[in-house]
C-alpha cells in the first residue's frame, strides 16, 4: 500500500465501486424484480425473501440521509424480506452509526483488493479427473444455477427465479460481459469462479467450491483461468472483494487490499 498514491489509490477504490454496481445490478433486472438507480442510490429487490437478494448497493446521499435511511428500512420491512446495506468506501462517514441505531447489524467486512493484469502466476496443477471449461453452453449454465441455489440455500420454490435472475448475465452468449470457469469431476461442477467486465477492469465473483473438494486448489486455479481471460481481452487491473478467509488466497496471486467494504442486514447471514 506505501507503494500507492492518493490519486492511484482513489482510481482503484473507483473500480472496486462501479464493477461491483454493475456487476449485482443484474441482480434487479430479472422478471419480477426491480432495479432502483436514484443518482446518489442504487438499490434492488427481487421475490427471493432471503439474503443476498434485497439489498442496497450504493449509497451516497449527503441530504435527509435519516429520512432515506428509514425509508429503505420500512420499504424492506413492510415486505418481509431479509436486505442487506453494503457500506462502501465512498459512502457518507456516519452511516455505519446510523444503521446500529436501527437495528441493522454488521454481519461480514469484505477486503477490496486489486492487482495490475501483469506477471500472472502459472497454474498449478490439478487432479487427473478434474476438468475445468469455461461455461459456454446450456449444460454449463444450469450447473450454475444448481450450484448458486445450493450456494445460498435458496428455497426449491425460488429456484426458477433465481435462474431466471443469472441468465440476466447472459452467460456464453456472444458480447457478454460475463464469463464463469468451472470445474467438474464425474459430471458435477465443484468448484467455480466468474469474470465480469467494464470499461476499465476485471471483477472476479462468485468463487465457490463444494465441501468435498476443498484442498485440490480450484479457487487458485480458476480464479488464474479469469485473469488470465481478462488479461487477453486487454484489461489492465482486476477488483474482487474478498472474505477474511480468502484473503491469503488473493495475496498469494498478487492482490493488494485498497480498501474495506462493510455488509450490515436485517438478519444475520453472508453475502
Amino acid at each position: 500500500m506505501s507503494e500507492i498514491d492518493f490519486s492511484e489509490k482513489t482510481a482503484l477504490i473507483n473500480e472496486l465501486e462501479s464493477n461491483l454496481w454493475e456487476y449485482w445490478s443484474h441482480f434487479g433486472r430479472g422478471p419480477g424484480c426491480t432495479l432502483h438507480d436514484e443518482a446518489d442510490t442504487l438499490w434492488f429487490e427481487t421475490p427471493i425473501p432471503i439474503l443476498p437478494y434485497n439489498g442496497i448497493l450504493k449509497f451516497q446521499a449527503e441530504t435527509n440521509m435519516s429520512q432515506r435511511i428509514d425509508r429503505f428500512i420500512h420499504h424492506f420491512n413492510a415486505r418481509q424480506v431479509a436486505f442487506f446495506w453494503l457500506v462502501h468506501p465512498t459512502s457518507p462517514r456516519e452511516l455505519p452509526d446510523r444503521l446500529l441505531e436501527r437495528g441493522l447489524e454488521e454481519i461480514e467486512v469484505l477486503p477490496g483488493m486489486t492487482r495490475k493484469l501483469e506477471n500472472l502466476p502459472e497454474f498449478p496443477s490439478l487432479p487427473d479427473d478434474v476438468e475445468v471449461r469455461m461455461a459456454m453452453d446450456e449444460k454449463d449454465v444450469s450447473a450454475l444455477y444448481d450450484f448458486s441455489a445450493w450456494r445460498w440455500n435458496v428455497p426449491a420454490e425460488y429456484k426458477e427465479t433465481l435462474a431466471s435472475i443469472l441468465a440476466t448475465l447472459e452467460l456464453g452468449k456472444p458480447g457478454s460481459k460475463a464469463h464463469l470457469w468451472q470445474a467438474w469431476r464425474d459430471g458435477q461442477a465443484i468448484a467455480k469462479a466468474g469474470m465480469y467486465e467494464t470499461a476499465n477492469s476485471a471483477g472476479i465473483y462468485a468463487v465457490a467450491t463444494k465441501p468435498e473438494a476443498r484442498g485440490l486448489g480450484l479457487a487458485r486455479f480458476l480464479t488464474l483461468s479469469a485473469l488470465k481471460e481478462a488479461q487477453s481481452l486487454g484489461k489492465t487491473v482486476a477488483v474482487l472483494h474478498s472474505t477474511p478467509m480468502a484473503q491469503s488466497l488473493y495475496r498469494s496471486l498478487g492482490f493488494e487490499t485498497i480498501a474495506d467494504f462493510r455488509v450490515f442486514a436485517s438478519v444475520a447471514g453472508h453475502i
